[in-house]
């Protein structure tokens, strides 16, 4: 049987791509790897991998011991202080992965990205529906209500600036869609309607009996995670050892997708 620290490939591109080969506690800017050797990087586990470590849970698998939901990327000076578990309990450990990793998304310039691979887009929306979208034009989506309407209506907080800086990107893929529709194949509306079935049950999940608006308020920013975390998890399935594009490209193009998907409301509620 797999041990606590069987990481999958995924599970080391994803760690050190969303972390952008940085140490994840605040403050230090640490390179992990370089091309000759990954020394000065820790994998670390959230809740440890073995009976006696710091925040160690009995109930866990191994297999969710190694999963990425349970590890950070950590230098060995900062792995040292995550061990007094006081200060940095489970729930601080996970909030300082994520803080991190949206910080290193805000550093992209998204616009360079796109200028340095411009098929990008079309690289990674066709593992999802086999079409091409470099050469379709931007076309705005028409919605009643702005994205600010939207963000307060649903007290969206971490992913808010994500959402207000990659809204300007929903055009290209809209008039993709648009041209998908004339296709006639249907791929715009299984993709969406995936993408809304996957909300959905993830809904369920967070949120359990109470499925009130207040507690969607409440959780906007985890179902939002939760639902990116899973469609990762089916791209990477879908991509399959593809290694034309890097982890944090692929990162960038499911950004995209999932605002607009949240601006179409596949994801949270539309304002009233």
């Amino acid at each position: 049987m797999a041990g606590p620290r069987a990481y999958t490939e995924n599970t080391y591109k994803r760690l050190f791509g969303l972390s952008r080969n940085i140490c994840s506690f605040p403050g230090c800017e640490k390179e992990m790897s370089d091309e000759n050797s990954a020394k000065h990087s820790n994998i670390c586990h959230i809740e440890a991998a073995n009976d006696g470590g710091e925040r160690y849970r009995s109930d866990m698998t191994n297999k969710e011991r190694a999963d990425y939901d349970n590890l950070i990327l950590l230098c060995p000076p900062c792995h040292d202080k995550t061990n007094d578990i006081e200060r940095y309990p489970v729930d601080v450990l996970r909030r300082m992965k994520k803080d991190h990793e949206l910080e290193m998304r805000r550093r992209v310039s998204f616009g360079q990205v796109l200028n340095k691979r411009p098929s990008l887009l079309a690289q990674t929306i066709t593992h999802i529906c086999n079409v091409e979208i470099e050469k379709y034009k931007e076309h705005p989506v028409t919605n009643s209500f702005t994205i600010e309407d939207k963000l307060d209506y649903n007290q969206v907080v971490t992913y808010r600036p994500i959402i207000e800086e990659l809204r300007v990107y929903q055009a290209k893929l809209n008039k993709l869609y648009i041209e998908i529709e004339r296709d006639g194949n249907g791929k715009k509306a299984v993709l969406l309607r995936n993408i809304s079935n996957l909300y959905l049950k993830i809904k369920g999940e967070v949120l359990g009996e109470d499925q009130s608006h207040k507690n969607i308020q409440d959780n906007a920013d985890k179902l939002i995670e939760t639902v990116e975390r899973a469609l990762h998890d089916l791209i990477d399935k879908s991509f399959n050892g593809d290694q034309e594009l890097t982890y944090e490209e692929v990162d960038f193009a499911v950004s995209i997708i999932i605002v607009d998907a949240f601006m179409r409301c596949k994801i949270l509620e539309e304002p009233k």
